[in-house]
């Protein structure tokens, strides 16, 4: 007992110093042994989200969510925070769309929600792009046709993988066409090596079709009409004779131009080219008749009937350049 009262009498004189030390001692313990329930890795000052009052009150401006890698913007900006972080450690809280978002597409669509979607408006407006990314762009007749026609599906609001080929929506119309039947004549079901994607109708001839294999297309044939040609297209095939008889197309007897008739020029291409009828040259004429493509004549004339004036004969005029009368050529 005597111990006991010394210690108590000499209370008053013990150095405070070293009972404030004890005390914080054991109030940082306490606060050490007490977790923030927003787990080890929010380093934020409680003061940036929480008032003195009670910790229920939350600033509303308080955190800065646009500094994380979760932006608020678009209709997130106006989302209560419970929506999305369901418990108190935020840092575990999912950033993809389908963690707060049913995926009504089924998965079809893929998980990449920001390729048709954006934080404004679930409403898609950007088809053509999404189409463009996907190889088939929406071009020609199908930039106004129904979805549902190839997305079977979409009213279910699945877009489930379909095939890209002509065909497989265009069977119908292949098996259908007879001029030229597509099956007799052996066509492939590659439809875009002779039709048009950016075309407005099944007529809109592409540029695809190899034609070098049969007639090489120069010229004013680049812009004929396949039916111009191949003429028995109403028997259902394309094939058509030799492809280097004018005549087959271009009927030199309709024709009331002397040089037509000469038994001795058989082939359209000693004087004419796939560029235009009118563009007529006759080099064999140097060989045959005199020289106008080299010697004198050379660069003096530019048609024809600058010597030939009776086409109906084609016999020479030499008097309009040449004056005979002087007795001395020029």
């Amino acid at each position: 007992m005597n111990n006991i009262h010394f210690f108590y009498c000499q209370l008053p004189t013990m150095n405070y110093k070293l009972l404030l030390i004890i005390f914080f001692i054991f109030f940082g313990a306490q606060l050490k042994a007490t977790k923030s329930p927003h787990g080890e890795n929010l380093k934020k000052e409680c003061t940036i989200c929480h008032v003195t009052e009670n910790w229920v009150n939350i600033k509303k401006d308080g955190f800065n969510h646009n500094k994380t890698k979760f932006p608020l913007k678009g209709q997130h900006s106006s989302v209560s925070c419970k929506q999305c972080h369901t418990t108190l450690v935020f840092d575990k809280t999912p950033m993809e769309c389908v963690a707060c978002h049913t995926d009504i597409h089924e998965g079809t669509a893929g998980k990449d929600c920001k390729r048709c979607h954006n934080q404004n408006s679930w409403i898609v407006n950007n088809i053509r792009q999404i189409h463009q990314q996907t190889g088939f762009p929406l071009i020609g007749e199908h930039a106004s046709a129904d979805c549902n026609r190839c997305h079977k599906s979409a009213s279910l609001l699945r877009f489930n993988s379909i095939r890209s080929d002509c065909y497989s929506c265009h069977q119908y119309q292949y098996e259908m066409t007879t001029k030229p039947n597509h099956r007799i004549t052996g066509m492939g079901t590659d439809c875009q090596r002779c039709h048009n994607m950016a075309g407005q109708s099944w007529q809109s001839i592409g540029h695809g079709f190899d034609h070098s294999g049969f007639t090489p297309l120069i010229g004013m044939h680049l812009t004929a009409r396949c039916d111009g040609c191949h003429f028995n297209i109403d028997q259902g095939t394309y094939k058509r004779g030799s492809i280097d008889d004018c005549s087959e197309c271009h009927d030199k007897n309709r024709s009331n131009i002397v040089a037509h008739q000469n038994p001795s020029w058989q082939t359209c291409s000693e004087c004419h080219n796939p560029i235009s009828w009118t563009n007529v040259k006759f080099p064999q004429h140097d060989g045959l008749f005199g020289n106008i493509y080299s010697g004198k004549h050379k660069g003096k004339w530019s048609s024809c009937s600058d010597c030939h004036q009776n086409t109906n004969e084609y016999t020479s005029y030499c008097n309009k350049c040449h004056n005979f009368n002087s007795g001395k050529l020029p």
